[in-house]
């Protein structure tokens, strides 16, 4: 090759690679810018979920916290949290991250976990066994050894602190719904919310002499949206019985006794939650189940049914004894703050029943329902009531009003 061609052969290669750095230069440059951005967008995210996360810190340990955070450094950037109330008790966070020029927000709606949306939860289980011919259904937990004796069934899902306890090799207990051990899930509630909701738009049973006396109050729903209604004050003797449509008695379905008891039985046509309250006496805060106590429409048969009922004892709910009842259904969400569902005289009974419960149980302990004894491998109930249980699905998503809450939050969205 002459050196002429040689020289232009050069010229052509240097000018090509002049021309590719150049783009590789832009490359380099567009990858660089790239990186940052990336780089910053991260770090303002980063610093918006920071935030959230320090506020809901916050409203775990206090439920009313709203003073939110305001330009806060973080990370050389900053962040502003809001906190706004919404609906019945819930929070909204709003994180706002700022860095460089960029700005980022996360968005965390909460709420405190309902305890009606539990079918059955028992702080201490003690020395109760769940037994043959016993069956749970919905969400399941207690805060001690889930003790089983025979071969109890566990529909939904089941969680327990320390674990399954089973009472000898032929206990075989069945979980359907799933078992997880080592949860702990505090027994505790906030009651200035159904308080509240009783003295504005609900109906308050009370001592009208202002001694301080104990307040019973008889209620007899009715499949008509009526109710029934006696009152007894001091054990004086109970009053003329009235009649008025649920309502008109309490507007908002909240029926509190303070410092009485209730019993309650009937048909219920609307939604209603019946508080007895102890005000400092174990001979008051008992609600009493006289009898078969059911819903107008059942929600197992009729989807529509907007019926609801919530039983909240602060020192109890009993089912009442009555030799000659036979079975008996409860249609509700049972809340007992110090003891549990007492089945009274359970062993006088003359012989076994069906307890049929469509709603659950909350309580610091389980009771017994029934007397047992074992005919061969099998645990059969001679005595008193098998427990039935069906969770009313509608729970997860709907409540009695203003039933009883968890204490602390619950995340239920973080949008990002």
């Amino acid at each position: 090759m002459s050196g002429k061609a040689t020289f232009i052969l050069v010229l052509a290669f240097s000018g090509l690679f002049l021309l590719k750095g150049n783009e590789l230069i832009g490359f380099s440059n567009d990858s660089m810018d790239n990186f940052i951005k990336y780089y910053t967008e991260t770090n303002t995210h980063n610093i918006a979920t920071a935030g959230a996360n320090m506020a809901v810190n916050q409203l775990f340990f206090n439920k009313y916290w709203n003073t939110g955070y305001s330009n806060i450094p973080y990370e050389n950037g900053r962040f502003t949290v809001t906190v706004t109330a919404y609906g019945d008790d819930n929070r909204k966070l709003v994180s706002i991250g700022t860095y460089e020029g960029f700005r980022d927000t996360v968005t965390v709606l909460l709420q405190p976990k309902n305890f009606a949306q539990y079918g059955n939860f028992y702080n201490v289980m003690g020395g109760v066994w769940a037994a043959t011919g016993d069956t749970f259904s919905g969400p399941f937990h207690t805060n001690d050894y889930l003790n089983c004796y025979g071969n109890p069934v566990f529909l939904g899902y089941t969680t327990t602190l320390k674990g399954v306890k089973k009472y000898n090799s032929y206990s075989n207990p069945v979980f359907l719904g799933g078992l997880e051990s080592g949860v702990s899930i505090p027994l505790e509630f906030d009651t200035s919310s159904i308080r509240m909701a009783a003295y504005t738009n609900g109906k308050i049973f009370r001592d009208t002499t202002n001694k301080n006396y104990i307040t019973d109050v008889k209620l007899t729903f009715l499949n008509d949206g009526n109710v029934k209604y006696q009152i007894n004050i001091n054990k004086k003797g109970w009053t003329t019985e009235k009649t008025t449509a649920l309502t008109t008695l309490a507007p908002n379905g909240v029926i509190y006794v303070e410092k009485g008891n209730v019993y309650v039985e009937g048909v219920l046509n609307g939604q209603a939650t019946i508080v007895a309250t102890k005000k400092g006496t174990t001979s008051a805060g008992t609600v009493h189940i006289a009898n078969s106590i059911t819903y107008n429409k059942n929600p197992l048969t009729d989807p529509s049914s907007t019926d609801m009922l919530g039983l909240v004892g602060e020192q109890k709910v009993q089912v009442d004894f009555n030799s000659s009842r036979g079975d008996i259904n409860i249609h509700a969400s049972i809340y007992s703050q110090n003891d549990g569902l007492v089945i009274d005289k359970y062993s006088s009974y003359p012989s076994a029943y069906h307890m049929n419960l469509l709603g659950g149980v909350i309580g610091q302990k389980v009771q017994p329902t029934a007397v047992y004894k074992w005919v061969g491998k099998d645990l059969i109930p001679t005595n008193g009531y098998s427990y039935i249980h069906k969770y009313d699905q509608r729970f997860y998503k709907q409540v009695p009003p203003y039933f009883p809450k968890t204490k602390y939050y619950k995340v239920i969205s973080w949008a990002e």
